[in-house]
């Protein structure tokens, strides 16, 4: 299997990894400050600004200003889903994941679990739309003791651009383990 085509498949997505000596290793969704500040505080900040300002400063009612508030109230509307999906996205791949000498070694608080051919039941994948423009993909694998592992969990503005993404990690990680030849 390509791996440049998952290393090129982990940065689109903006999710952390690294490849050393015959393993790879999938984190933590990287942290990325300009969209996390930009596309969800600052629209947070400055709609609570403007809502504030109106109730302090203006004294009589004007018909613009209940225009001015709803579009405040939009901006930390906005600003508050781009922190849900920011913080969603965080908890899907919040446990690395280790894929070495077909296996895969999920590490959470609670164990280690090693998933290989003999482990793996079956793999689900989910794509659900968030709103009219951004969708969320989420990869599980079920082990023969029908414990379901949360692999990877990415979002996207394109539904198809979603689902390949999912059916080729998922082949990918049945290729990986040994599963599929």
């Amino acid at each position: 299997m390509d791996l440049s085509i998952l290393e090129s498949k982990l940065k689109r997505h903006k999710i952390s990894f690294s490849m050393a000596s015959g393993e790879i290793i999938i984190g933590k969704a990287k942290n990325d400050l300009i969209s996390y500040i930009g596309l969800g505080i600052v629209p947070i900040v400055f709609g609570i600004g403007v809502i504030l300002f109106f109730f302090l400063k203006v004294d009589e009612f004007r018909p613009e200003i209940v225009h001015i508030s709803v579009g405040a109230l939009f901006l930390i509307g906005i600003g508050s889903f781009n922190l849900i999906k920011h913080k969603r996205k965080r908890k899907a791949n919040s446990f690395p994941k280790v894929f070495k000498d077909n296996k895969i070694i999920i590490l959470t608080p609670q164990g280690s679990y090693n998933l290989d051919k003999k482990t793996i039941k079956e793999i689900r994948t989910s794509n659900k739309p968030l709103n009219k423009e951004n969708h969320e993909g989420n990869l599980f694998v079920i082990d023969n003791e029908n414990r379901i592992h949360h692999v990877l969990g990415f979002h996207d503005e394109n539904e198809k651009y979603v689902q390949d993404d999912l059916n080729w990690f998922a082949d990918f990680i049945l290729t990986q383990t040994g599963v599929k030849k």
